[in-house]
């Protein structure tokens, strides 16, 4: 099978978050199980540079990935307004020799341009929003964005072959906007549990974080903004008034960081640290360095940092806005209101009790390792694909 997937940032563009990551492990799944894949995406990277030559992925026979020159750099990391004109010159050579087409954001002038390809060579493409259309991004667009919905947006959902939703709370954002019900399919994303595991003991992993061996390490990872809900854990952390308890939050810079410093200098909390990006074997170390793991978002479309941390075996404490409901249901972990006394309190009892951590680690543990292996997923994906050709 030829696939083409589309995406307007790729690995390891860790500042836009989970989905660079997530497109190129289902292309290194795509490509083991005998397929040829090509990605289409562009050259940004962060707020002031373009993705370095010595990062992007070499091209060979079965995965090429193209990186095309994005225009405004800094508007695209701003706003997330891409605009790679040689994309739109190269699809027309790619789309005639592909079998399917697996567009991933939303908001791209793109997308739009190759499902008009798609629909004139006859070919299918599948559409991943990532989240797009969750109410609290919606209330939230840019103009841009709101004139893009209007004029492209919903033409674009309406004409796919598929469309997948990570969660019950995207599948009703669909149906919101006209989609039918059996273009809808419903899984998650995919992580390689191995990737995460760490070598060094759990006390060498806190002392390479300088982090002391009696301290409990309440951690978050994943994009700096406001939409993760910072800001309720940093009020959280001021209702704890507890010793030997240290919060880490780690993640690139979202437009949310300085706001957030200065948040945590008013409460006066010394017990909370911002790192920065973790990736690799650094953020394998943090996991297991920690002792719980917190999503405090406002609105999730399906976080791949809270299984990269389930799947070490990490109990889980996340926000109703984060739309994982199986959490709460194999006793992964905790699941409250994004409010910070509830926060707090979900917190305050997973430290109190180091029993329902261990019992919440293992399921966590066992829900990702069966339910969002990357295999699993994988041939979710290959399977949707076969269904539009």
């Amino acid at each position: 099978m030829k696939i083409l997937q589309v995406v307007p940032y790729f690995y390891p563009a860790w500042s836009y978050g989970g989905p660079a990551k997530l497109v190129y492990d289902t292309c290194l799944y795509f490509e083991r199980e005998g397929h040829q894949v090509t990605v289409f995406t562009s050259d940004a990277y962060d707020q002031e540079s373009r993705m370095p030559r010595r990062l992007r992925i070499p091209k060979r026979d079965s995965l090429r990935i193209f990186y095309f020159r994005n225009i405004f750099n800094k508007l695209t990391y701003t706003y997330n307004i891409y605009c790679a004109p040689g994309l739109f010159l190269r699809t027309l050579w790619e789309i005639p020799q592909t079998d399917v087409i697996h567009l991933h954001d939303f908001y791209t002038p793109h997308n739009v341009w190759i499902a008009l390809l798609a629909q004139i060579f006859s070919k299918p493409y599948i559409l991943s929003v990532h989240g797009c259309l969750e109410t609290q991004r919606i209330a939230q667009r840019s103009l841009f964005k709101k004139v893009f919905l209007r004029f492209g947006g919903k033409w674009l959902l309406h004409h796919a072959s598929k469309v997948v939703a990570t969660s019950q709370n995207e599948v009703s954002a669909y149906q919101e906007y006209g989609v039918k019900d059996d273009a809808i399919v419903l899984f998650g994303h995919g992580v390689n549990p191995v990737e995460f595991q760490s070598n060094l003991t759990k006390a060498a992993a806190k002392k390479s974080w300088k982090l002391r061996p009696d301290e409990t390490i309440i951690t978050f990872l994943g994009r700096i903004h406001k939409i993760k809900g910072l800001d309720l854990l940093v009020e959280a952390a001021d209702l704890l008034h507890l010793d030997k308890l240290k919060f880490v939050i780690a993640g690139s810079d979202d437009g949310y960081a300085t706001e957030l410093r200065e948040l945590i200098r008013q409460k006066g909390l010394i017990n909370i640290n911002l790192i920065g990006t973790c990736y690799g074997k650094k953020k394998a170390d943090l996991f297991k360095a920690s002792d719980i793991f917190v999503y405090p978002s406002y609105s999730e479309g399906f976080s791949l940092g809270i299984l990269e941390a389930g799947s070490t075996g990490l109990p889980l404490v996340l926000t109703t806005g984060c739309h994982f409901d199986e959490v709460g249901k194999t006793k992964s972990g905790l699941i409250v209101k994004p409010e910070p006394k509830a926060l707090a309190k979900a917190l305050q009892k997973m430290i109190d009790d180091p029993k329902l951590r261990k019992i919440a680690g293992a399921n966590a543990k066992r829900l990702i390792q069966e339910n969002y292996s990357m295999d699993s997923i994988g041939r979710l994906l290959l399977n949707t694909y076969r269904l539009t050709m």
